[in-house]
């Protein structure tokens, strides 16, 4: 576990430095982009098919013991803080784990964070397509002898405008209430 959260850290450092270091957004290293993916419904989905709405899209695994779980619950407590507004905005999980975190098991997951979160899934290459277009780092490791493992992984929660562009990420640990205020600046 202290090796996960190292190198979460280590990660989230490399990114944060590239976003936070007074570089102005459009010339920060470009996050986001096209990918293909399944939803956990069996749909082929792209960045394309949720009409026109704001994306609040977090990378991470279903058999994540912790930070996962409490990242998806806070940003459906952050649609939700949004009332009305929540409406234009599309929450996403894309795993990094496709192994395991099938459209079958994804359906079973999501709806317990929120009813309108949407599980992602896909091919390896399509998984890695898109954590590569978001600036994701992830690696599997070794499995015990039950052959369970953990995944490390970025841990942002992206806000994407409807035309894909990056306006802001959120770091593990913001609350809901903070989350939903800076969103509802840019939907203002």
């Amino acid at each position: 576990m202290h090796r996960m959260f190292r190198t979460m850290v280590a990660a989230a450092a490399a990114i944060g430095a590239t976003l936070w270091i007074g570089v102005p957004a459009a010339q920060a290293a470009s996050i986001g982009g096209p990918f293909e993916l399944v939803d956990h419904t069996g749909q082929t989905v792209t960045e394309e098919s949720f009409d026109d709405r704001y994306l609040l899209v977090y990378f991470g695994y279903a058999y994540c013991p912790d930070i996962c779980p409490t990242e998806l619950l806070i940003m459906g407590q952050a649609v939700d803080e949004l009332g009305d507004l929540g409406d234009e905005v599309q929450p996403l999980f894309v795993t990094v784990d496709p192994a395991r975190d099938t459209v079958e098991y994804l359906a079973d997951y999501v709806p317990s964070f929120h009813p309108r979160l949407v599980g992602l899934t896909g091919s390896d290459e399509q998984i890695h397509a898109a954590a590569k277009a978001y600036r994701v780092f992830y690696r599997l490791n070794e499995p015990d002898e039950d052959g369970a493992y953990l995944v490390d992984h970025t841990s942002y929660i992206y806000f994407m405008d409807p035309d894909g562009d990056y306006l802001t990420h959120f770091v593990f640990g913001q609350g809901p209430e903070k989350m939903a205020e800076i969103i509802r600046k840019h939907l203002d």
